[in-house]
Parts: structure tokens; sequence; C-alpha cells
């Protein structure tokens, strides 16, 4: 069988019967089982390996480009310089290879043991190098938050049996403090640290150093490996494990979710896919040169998708933020020519609302898009504002999970006869995928327009948790079907409504309250006394289960001008006049200097509640 896949150009990534954007109309129905407006996915070779898909064998390369920017440091690494580093590291990595690092056979799912390398890195130049080199030699790796302390990579060792590790340099302090927490002979967990200190491998940011601390560098890998002769093999994938990702971590420590290859290189074809049929609704060129500001973490499922797996699928710069910093952010915009912005909601909420951003040409950006987390629908259409796109294009939020990387997004306004998914929509299904909306009580499909947890089926969804059978049985009640834990609403035209983590639904008086719809409230108030707010359940001091509603806020300056006793009685009465009597905000207000969220900017909804509730016990009282 011939795979279109393989060629190189645009169609490679519409099936055969792929609808097309301007004669196919899609048909909403109330039918429980819903399916992406867009068609299929493209046959793909069973045994795919994500590598292949980017770079497939025995296909010249296109013209060279700059591939990577360092934007601090101006270091450029061009495609072919890229590739060649790729196949050079990839080398030195395979086990049946010359393996200086003696490394073992990788495991192909979670009933093997064997080799899984550990990437610790903050996002940096040669991380997708690495990934690409992983998957070349048949190497498992794990994406690790470089902002762990030494007692969360501790844990995440653990739970993903890292056996060797690439640390960047300045994280080797807090590997060395895993290390001295021990193996974990003294607890229940029965996945012990097995990590080989003999096998850590440093990425330091001066390419001329071999070693760093006594042990070798990337750079010294890269070296060897240019110096070592290619051994032509058919490299394996499919339903092999690719990578690990670490949960976020919002509801207790984080666990390791397994994603295949078949999972990888779906989620990068997705977005592909629509923006082709995209740019065919438009009369335009689909796929064109873009330049993309990376500031997404690359051990997240949004950076990966972004950074690594759509490496030469098609022709795309991405200049690299080495660390969030606004103002250098938005000279790389007007420097570099960007064209498009993957954000996260902080960031977008930043860049909404700086007064920076008058002093700098952002004329070139063509779309910002944001992920990871919820965006509210006021900082959408602020940023959008200060865009070419304008307030008629706001902000467009997509939705997907480490177990499922890309679920649903808005579409082009009228592709497949779709109406827009505005903001406070998360849109429609993406390509290959279908979904469902369940009580997750009785486990029974609900009626169109009844709230319920949202259940997703497709190619990206992951074969479960690491070596945790009774988690990935939780989120697999029915065979393929992945429990997202996501609170929404199928609307009458199929677009679903995002509400809540079920888990962080605030349950009043057996009621329900979504955080989400209150913080919106609280945001919409009329005289802009809020630019972020939290909302959680607390303690009511009855001991029934039930809980009053509070939430922490940070104020604007109108909120700071007028106090925080004025501002807390007026969002009290806000919300009264808005919302029911169940969602009112009976455990009270206070005002905040900020919202503490992860990286990829989920609110931690729980460090506050938990916070407060100390704060209760040292002051010796309860909230009555």
């Amino acid at each position: 069988m011939a795979y279109n896949v393989f060629k190189p150009h645009w169609s490679r990534y519409l099936a055969t019967n792929a609808p097309d954007p301007h004669k196919h109309k899609y048909i909403p129905h109330d039918n429980a089982i819903f399916s992406s407006p867009f068609g299929p996915f493209p046959p793909t070779p069973s045994d795919l390996n994500i590598h292949d898909l980017c770079f497939p064998p025995n296909k010249p390369l296109p013209e060279d480009y700059p591939l990577f920017i360092n934007a601090v440091t101006q270091e450029v690494v061009t495609l072919h310089a890229f590739y060649a580093r790729v196949c050079a590291l990839s080398r030195v990595f395979r086990h049946d290879g010359p393996n200086p690092l003696g490394l073992g056979k990788s495991p192909l799912n979670d009933q093997d043991e064997g080799e899984i390398l550990g990437l610790f890195s903050r996002n940096h130049m040669h991380y997708p190098m690495v990934a690409h080199a992983c998957f070349r030699a048949e190497l498992p790796f794990g994406g690790i938050s470089p902002a762990s302390t030494a007692y969360e990579l501790w844990w995440v060792l653990r739970k993903m049996q890292i056996t060797s590790i690439m640390c960047h340099e300045s994280l080797l302090p807090v590997l060395q403090g895993a290390f001295k927490l021990g193996t974990g002979e003294g607890d229940n967990l029965p996945l012990k640290l097995i990590l080989d200190s003999r096998k850590i491998v440093v990425l330091s940011d001066d390419a001329r150093l071999d070693s760093v601390d006594g042990h070798r560098t990337i750079e010294s890998l890269v070296r060897e490996g240019e110096r070592l002769p290619e051994r032509p093999r058919k490299l394996m994938g499919g339903d092999r494990m690719a990578y690990l990702f670490q949960s976020s971590g919002t509801s207790g420590l984080p666990k390791a979710m397994m994603i295949s290859h078949k999972n990888g290189y779906h989620s990068g074809m997705q977005t592909l896919i629509t923006a082709v049929q995209g740019a065919r609704h438009a009369g335009v060129e689909p796929l064109a040169p873009s330049i993309t500001l990376g500031v997404i973490p690359m051990y997240h499922s949004y950076g990966m998708i972004l950074w690594i797996l759509r490496v030469n699928l098609l022709k795309n710069t991405n200049v690299m933020l080495p660390k969030w910093d606004l103002e250098v952010a938005l000279k790389t915009i007007e420097k570099y020519k960007i064209t498009h912005l993957p954000l996260v909601p902080p960031l977008v909420r930043q860049l909404a609302q700086s007064p920076l951003t008058e002093k700098y040409d952002l004329s070139s950006v063509i779309g910002a898009v944001s992920g990871a987390a919820y965006l509210p629908p006021d900082v959408a259409y602020q940023l959008a504002k200060k865009l070419p796109q304008g307030a008629a294009m706001p902000i467009p939020s997509g939705y997907g999970l480490s177990e499922a990387a890309s679920i649903a997004s808005p579409t082009a306004p009228g592709i497949f006869g779709l109406e827009p998914a505005l903001p406070g929509s998360i849109g429609y299904l993406l390509p290959g995928m279908e979904g469902r909306v369940v009580d997750p009580d009785t486990l029974k499909d609900v009626p169109k327009g009844q709230k319920g947890e949202l259940w997703a089926r497709g190619p990206v969804v992951c074969p479960g948790y690491f070596k945790d059978p009774k988690a990935t049985a939780e989120i697999f009640t029915e065979p393929g079907w992945l429990r997202t834990g996501d609170l929404v609403l199928r609307d009458e035209l199929d677009r679903l409504h995002y509400l809540d983590r079920l888990k962080e639904m605030i349950k009043v008086k057996g009621l329900q309250v979504a955080a989400t719809e209150v913080e919106d409230t609280l945001l919409d108030h009329p005289e802009g006394l809020v630019r972020d707010a939290c909302v959680a359940g607390v303690d009511n001091g009855r001991g029934d289960g039930s809980l009053f509603v509070r939430a922490w806020v940070v104020l604007t300056a109108e909120g700071h001008k007028q106090g925080e006793v004025a501002v807390a009685s007026k969002l009290v009465e806000w919300v009264q006049n808005r919302l029911s009597k169940h969602k009112w905000l009976t455990g009270g207000v206070e005002a905040v200097d900020a919202i503490p969220r992860t990286p990829s900017g989920k609110m931690l909804r729980r460090e506050m509640r938990d916070q407060y509730h100390a704060r209760l016990k040292a002051e010796g009282r309860a909230k009555l």
C-alpha cells in the first residue's frame, strides 16, 4: 500500500475521503456518539515511527532554512543540521550499536522492563534534537518538568522508572537532591528509584564542553556519533511506547502517562489537517511558511506538538525564548516578524493587559492561540483587539489533556457550514475524534444540552498510566473511551462548552457549582475591578460535607483605588444578582497579589484552599 503521508505536499494530511471544506455540510444530530466534522485521519503504516513521519526514509530533505533560533543568543540550527545531529546522536543511543553509555534494551510497553531516558531540562535549542534521536534509536523518554523540586523529581523518576537521564547543567543540584532521598525502600510504592548515576548526560549551554561535573555532555555524544557509521534499519513504532508524560499534579502527586508512536504522530497531524482544510476553505495555499514564537514548555503535551512532533511537516522557523519575559517577547515578535503565537492563558492575559504592547510592531502576527488551560472570554477579546485579526476573531482556545493531547478546537468560521465557536466554547471535535457526554455517576449518556463528563475516543488517546493499572482502569471505564474528568455541555450544533474539572466541582448542599462560572462572573464585573480570580470550595465548619464558595481575586488599578472592603462588597452583590443562591460567595472574598498556577497555566485552586484551611487552623477558629 502506498501511503499518502510520505508525499512532500500538503495533500499528505488529507484522507482520500476527506470532506470538501466548501461542499460538505456537517449535520448536527442527537446520537450519543458524535464525530469530528473534519472526518478521519489519512491512513498510516501500522508500525510507523514518529521520526519516519517527520523525515520519511529515502526522501531528500527540502531546501535548508533556519529551524530553531535562540532569541537571546541568536544561535541558529538549520533543518539540515538538525537532521544530521539527530542521526549522529541516535547512533550513540542505540543499545545494539557501539553504545558508549551502556544503555539497555527498551520496553515496548509497561509490561516490560528496560531503558527509559529522562529529559530534565528547561526549554533548550537542542531538546527537540534529543527527542528525535530517541525516536530514531527506539529509546522511550520521559519528559520531566524543570520546575520540579528534588522530592517531586524523585517521585517522577520512580513513577516513570527512569534508568538514564539527560539533565540540564543548571538542574544538576536538583537531581543530586533526588538521589539523596534514596531508592524508596522504606515506603509502600512498588516502583523504586532505579536511575543509574553512571547514565547521567548533561545538556550544557556551552557546546565546547565534553563533560560537566564528571558527566558526558550531549554535544560530546553528538561529536562521537558523527564519527560512527550509519547502520540502515527499519524503525519500529505504531503502538510501541514512544514517551512518557507526567500529569499536572493538581490532584495529588503526578502519574506517568504512556504515549505511543501512533498517539504522537496523530497529535502532530491534527492541527495540520485543520490548517490545510481552513486554507482550502479560505482559497489560499495551505501551510505557507511561518515563524513561531517558542515559549510553551517542551516537556508538556502542547509543547511536544509544537516543537517536536511537527518538525519538517511544514516549513516553520521557531524563535525560542529560554524563559518568558514580556518585553523580550515583544521585541522578538517585532524583530523576527513572528507570524504565530502559541500561548497559555497567563501569557494571553499579560499581553492583553500590558501597555508595553503599544511600543512594538505586532502587525506580522497572523494568529494567536491558547491552550493547556481555560481561557476567560474577556481576555480572548482583549488580546485580539491588539492584533491584526481584531476583536471579530477572538483568541481561540484549544482543548486537550496529557492523556489525549488534542481533542477539540474552534474552527475557521463557515468551514463545512459550521457556526463560529466563540470564547466560552472549546469548539468542535478535532480530526479523527469521537465524543460522548456522560453522567459521571450513572455512566449513562446524557441528552444534548445537559451537563456531563466528556468521554473521548480516537488515535490520540493514550494507552493508560505507566505501570498503574488501577489508575488506568479509572479513566477507561469502557474500552477505548477516555474519561476526561471534565464537565462539558454539547450544544445543539455539536459544539462543546467547557464548564469545569469534575474533581474541582464545589458541592453546596448537594448541588454542583462550577468554579469557572463564578470566576468568569467576577471577571465580568462592569467596573473592571478584577484582573484574575480563583474560586474553590472551603470547609463550612459543619462537618456535613457541604462547602462554602470562596473567591481569591487580584485587583485591577480601579479595584485598588476603591479598596478591598468596597470591592468585596460589590463582588458579592454582583454574584448574587447574576447567579443562583448555591453559587453565592458564602466563603468570602480575599484580595491577593497573584493566583498560583502550573507552568502550563492551570490554576492551583487546591493550593489556595489548603492555605486558607491552614490559616484558619493556625488562628484556632472555623468559619460558621
